[in-house]
């Protein structure tokens, strides 16, 4: 199902129809393994992760910023798990494109470069660390849900 959906960002507007992104067959997860939520590190406020679980991947976006300051987002579109712990692996992606407001939005001038991998490692549905080597940097971070209200949602 399309839904529609607006912006305006700066005085610019725009309008896209968007569906679900389905990156993984229908799998029974227990809402007790699933990590689909804001991930970051209070103690480092400004950057964080989005993940999407469906069955054993994981879609993220992590946004963050480069050395000279500017902003940073990268993609790991297929984070796979590792046997039946809750590890996750993939390559992570920069890409840039067409302004939000391009009409007609064309696909063709997206450019996708891979960046490095990530892993995610989680201790529990509320704690883990991301792990991540871009552009021959490695480091590890350790990450937790944001949650805004008690009880947390529960994501099926």
């Amino acid at each position: 199902m399309k839904i529609p959906w607006g912006i305006a960002v700066d005085g610019a507007n725009g309008a896209q129809g968007i569906v679900q992104l389905t990156i993984a067959q229908a799998v029974a997860t227990s809402a007790s393994q699933n990590f689909t939520a804001l991930w970051w590190n209070a103690s480092e406020s400004g950057w964080g992760i989005n993940v999407t679980q469906q069955g054993d991947i994981l879609f993220a976006t992590l946004f963050t910023y480069e050395a000279g300051g500017g902003t940073l987002w990268l993609v790991m579109s297929s984070g796979v798990r590792e046997g039946t712990a809750n590890i996750f692996t993939g390559d992570l992606y920069r890409t840039t494109g067409p302004a939000f407001n391009a009409v007609p939005f064309d696909p063709a001038n997206v450019v996708v470069t891979d960046v490095g991998t990530g892993t995610f490692t989680f201790s529990s549905t509320a704690s883990g660390t991301f792990a991540y080597t871009v552009n021959g940097v490695t480091q590890s971070k350790a990450i937790e849900r944001q949650v805004y209200s008690a009880p947390a949602t529960v994501c099926r």
